[in-house]
């Protein structure tokens, strides 16, 4: 319930968010009496922290190329319509 508290989801949500994420690695999950407490897994998160900053320079790069190629055919559309006046 302390997970559910200050989001807008119910407890059974948060809990299915928590399956996935320790199903993923990101976090492990003990047992204290009626509780169920969560551990983030730093290596792990390390992991798609690494994942997210290659993938980040991937769509930097692509913009990039995409910005130049704008540039460029704004550059030949400016030329043509000074050649038709």
């Amino acid at each position: 319930m302390e997970l559910a508290e200050p989001f807008a989801m119910t407890q059974p949500a948060i809990s299915k968010h928590l399956k996935v994420l320790e199903r993923a690695g990101l976090i492990s999950r003990g047992r204290d009496a009626q509780r169920r407490p969560s551990r983030l897994e730093a290596k792990a998160l390390g992991e798609v922290t690494d994942w997210l900053e290659n993938y980040r320079r991937s769509l930097e790069s692509s913009f990039e190329r995409l910005d130049s190629l704008l540039e460029e055919m704004k550059a030949k559309e400016k030329k043509t319509k000074r050649r038709k006046r």
